[in-house]
């Protein structure tokens, strides 16, 4: 428990810190481009484009999907799904990795090195509401009509934020202490939109019962799930499910113990291993 204190009492005391090296990522990124920030958004747009061509416009009239209704529920339901998705694996992808290679930066600054992968999710966050923004665009062509449950938006998204930065601890202290790691967890995070029900409803009555039940472990499936049962037809408050919601918490507060515990051993010893 101390050492989680501490990690936490670091990460407010940097947040300031955090919001102005987000933003100048942000804005450093695609600085030499005619088109600037619109190359930020071109490549997942494309991917959700391609994506929604393969498999809405295939499947739109498939009934095993218990979560979307014809062609345009099919289109909003991946929709939502892949710009969730998209922004956990480049908030996972770039926070593992931000240690090792902004430490030797940022060491000579006063800004604590439990703050740095909060940098990269932060970063992530721009591109994610203008993405997000297109999802609800999709949206109006189910004439879903804004109610009371969207407030419940606000919990799904904190509990994504949470899940990022507790399991970046443990990916970015890994990823200095052994470098193959990250080549290992970029694979996996290649392979999980495919277990995370981001195209395929693991949920519907077709799916064996077993493998869903293990799939939906998932903390990624928990949250694309929580914002479409939030914001789609049908929603549902998150409290319905107690098991869920157990499942997802213990894996957060697992991985909290674990990053919090390895990151305050190991970081005065970050710089020899870089």
């Amino acid at each position: 428990m101390k050492d989680i204190w501490k990690i936490f009492k670091e990460l407010v005391k940097s947040w300031p810190v955090v919001q102005r090296i987000a933003r100048y990522n942000n804005d450093q990124v695609y600085r030499q481009n005619y088109l600037g920030d619109f190359w930020h958004f071109a490549d997942p747009a494309l991917q959700i484009g391609v994506m929604i061509l393969m498999f809405a416009v295939r499947g739109g009239g498939d009934k095993s999907n218990p979560h979307a209704t014809g062609l345009a529920g099919y289109i909003a339901w991946i929709a939502l799904g892949m710009v969730t998705y998209f922004f956990m694996q480049s908030a996972m992808q770039k926070s593992a990795k931000s240690i090792q290679s902004q430490i030797n930066m940022l060491s000579r600054m006063k800004f604590s090195l439990s703050a740095i992968p909060m940098t990269e999710i932060v970063t992530e966050l721009r591109r994610y509401f203008v993405m997000l923004g297109m999802a609800f665009f999709a949206l109006l062509f189910v004439n879903v009509k804004p109610s009371i449950y969207w407030l419940q938006f606000f919990y799904y998204f904190f509990a994504m934020i949470i899940f990022l930065y507790t399991l970046s601890l443990v990916t970015s202290t890994v990823t200095v202490l052994v470098p193959d790691f990250y080549n290992a967890y970029v694979a996996v995070l290649r392979v999980s939109m495919w277990v995370s029900g981001v195209i395929i409803p693991v949920d519907s009555p077709s799916f064996p019962v077993l493998l869903s039940n293990i799939l939906k472990i998932n903390p990624l499936y928990y949250i694309i799930q929580g914002f479409r049962e939030t914001l789609m037809e049908r929603p549902i408050w998150f409290w319905h499910n107690i098991t869920a919601n157990m499942v997802f918490w213990g894996i957060v507060i697992i991985l909290l113990i674990i990053g919090a515990h390895i990151h305050m051993r190991f970081r005065n010893r970050f710089m020899d291993f870089v």
